[in-house]
């Protein structure tokens, strides 16, 4: 589908993040519920490491206070890998890779290891968002 074919207009001028937010719209817009709820899931887990890791780079993290992030931030994700296994999307590609990550957070030892995860999680969300859009 062409993104100019979707009704939807966006405010991004970044062509990756316009690309991504059409791609979301799309999802969005196929009708499957349990899609458009791992859609919405992903991006939270998303958007909870990508605050995580410039809070880290700025030093605002008190190292004291990691098991209360690796259990918020596993939380975040067990969420998500639930709610696909709730509704038989546990073999999308990309799930195997959430499953991974997650084992990650749980076993950090260090603050700086939750946020050398963001990364990970935001190319392992462009893989299982492909396979929402293409399944």
């Amino acid at each position: 589908m062409n993104p100019n074919n979707i009704e939807y207009k966006t405010t991004i001028e970044d062509k990756h993040w316009r690309d991504e937010e059409f791609q979301w719209a799309r999802v969005l817009s196929t009708g499957h519920p349990a899609r458009g709820m791992v859609l919405i899931y992903l991006q939270k887990a998303c958007t909870a490491f990508h605050e995580f890791e410039p809070a880290l780079k700025a030093g605002v993290l008190d190292e004291s206070r990691l098991d209360f992030f690796r259990r918020r931030l596993a939380k975040r994700l067990e969420h998500l890998l639930t709610t696909m296994r709730n509704n038989d999307l546990d073999k999308l590609e990309g799930a195997s890779e959430l499953t991974a990550i997650r084992d990650s957070v749980e076993s950090a030892t260090t603050v700086q290891a939750l946020g050398e995860l963001a990364e990970e999680l935001h190319m392992t969300g462009h893989t299982l968002l492909d396979a929402l859009e293409r399944e």
